[in-house]
């Protein structure tokens, strides 16, 4: 009896030790999973974190290098600015320089002839009321056509009366065609004295010339008279 009795007790224990494994792994399965979900919900805590902290960093970080940006272009700019300015003020410094130091440049080459045709002209005196103003000078012959020995012809259109007029308005001013003669008469051999004005009376000269052989007439003397003498109106 004693026996059977030891086994029964044997048989008995088997159900419970199962169940009893059972309940481990079943315990240890609900662990194991507890323990996955906290460290998935870990994981994903912390890539939410870094991702919007990577996202409160970004915009700082480009608002910060977007002034450094402009700084270092107005650092580049200013200077190029400053050189340029330089630059010009020191053209204008040497052109004034130049100009102070050249004071002739800037004259017309007819201001240079008037200069010269000055520099060949005396004052001179004369008892003539009608005379404003008279000088003498030496200038040069006009030129001619004519060769060999000369004799004056007086004649209005011959080559003494153009190259006449060609002299008269060297030293006068007096345009050509707007010119009236008033007297055209001999002073002598191969001298002649002319009394020309304006159209309008307002500009009025007593000439001097000489013949010089194969140069042509030589004005040598001007006067500048207040009007036309009577005697030729």
């Amino acid at each position: 009896m004693k026996r059977n009795h030891s086994k029964q007790s044997r048989s008995e224990k088997k159900p419970s030790e199962n169940k009893f494994d059972k309940i481990y792994y079943v315990v240890i399965a609900i662990l194991v999973f507890i323990l996955l979900a906290l460290l998935t919900y870990v994981f994903i805590i912390r890539d939410n974190d870094s991702n919007q902290i990577s996202n409160n960093i970004s915009p700082n970080t480009e608002r910060n290098s977007k002034p450094e940006q402009n700084t270092s272009k107005e650092n580049v700019q200013t200077p190029t600015e400053d050189a340029q300015k330089e630059s010009e003020d020191a053209i204008q410094e040497k052109t004034s320089e130049a100009d102070s130091e050249d004071p002739e440049a800037d004259e017309s080459p007819t201001e240079e002839k008037n200069d010269s045709e000055v520099s060949n002209v005396e004052e001179a005196e004369s008892d003539d009321p009608l005379v404003e103003r008279a000088y003498t000078g030496k200038w040069t012959p006009i030129g001619t056509e004519q060769s060999g020995e000369h004799v004056t012809n007086f004649n209005e259109g011959s080559q003494d009366r153009v190259e006449i007029n060609q002299a008269v308005t060297s030293v006068t001013g007096l345009d050509s065609g707007n010119i009236i003669e008033w007297w055209i008469a001999g002073d002598g051999p191969n001298r002649v004295e002319a009394t020309v004005s304006n159209e309008n009376k307002t500009e009025v000269y007593r000439v001097y010339l000489q013949f010089i052989k194969e140069e042509g007439w030589q004005p040598t003397r001007v006067e500048e008279l207040s009007k036309v003498p009577a005697e030729y109106q």
